[in-house]
């Protein structure tokens, strides 16, 4: 029962701390920008309630504005350099990145699907689902094998490439099958079958 309630727990806490967190940024980033926006605002009446209004739209499209232009230089090859380096270094620094960047939901993301790619391995006789994390150049694999019913815990292993197979599956494909025991993972199995 305790360890269902730390779980449970633990889990809240994984779900609301990325919430949390951006809505502490967004709001920082709107008193911010609307320090900037109020001397734009003194330019009209800023007196009468249509005035305040007036600077909070000010504040939101400034924001907007931002965003967008955060977003042309994300897309920029600087920027998604910039973006890998600060990746790799929050993979080092913060244990349990990697899953929570899985689970925030950048999972369409392909840094996202490189950092806990979905496989099938090969064990000696059986197949177990499972996410590849990292990969040396003499073919050595590590690999992390989530628990059921919380695949939040689970083992890390290292096994060679020739016992790994990709699969067509995404990051919350494997989660939600690991949460029900098993159930519709068989749809992920290759349809050509499995490597021998």
């Amino acid at each position: 029962m305790g360890k269902i309630i730390r779980t449970t727990l633990i889990g809240g806490v994984l779900f609301l701390l990325p919430l949390v967190f951006i809505v502490v940024v967004v709001e920082k980033a709107y008193q911010i920008i609307k320090v900037v926006a109020t001397p734009l605002g003194n330019f009209f009446s800023t007196d009468s309630i249509a005035g305040i209004a007036l600077v909070d739209v000010m504040t939101v499209v400034i924001m907007l504005l931002c965003c967008l232009i955060a977003g042309l230089f994300a897309r920029s090859p600087v920027g998604r350099k910039l973006h890998r380096k600060l990746d790799t270094i929050l993979l080092n620094v913060i244990p349990g990145y990697a899953w929570l960047k899985g689970v925030i939901g950048n999972i369409q993301d392909e840094d996202a699907e490189k950092v806990l790619k979905p496989v099938l391995v090969r064990f000696d006789d059986f197949y177990q689902l499972a996410f590849e994390s990292d990969r040396t150049r003499d073919g050595l694999v590590a690999i992390y094998l989530p628990d059921a019913p919380d695949p939040r815990s689970g083992a890390v292993n290292y096994v060679t490439a020739d016992r790994i197979q990709p699969i067509d599956a995404g990051f919350m494909d494997v989660v939600k099958s690991y949460k029900h025991l098993g159930r519709d993972s068989l749809e992920m199995i290759p349809r050509d079958g499995v490597d021998r």
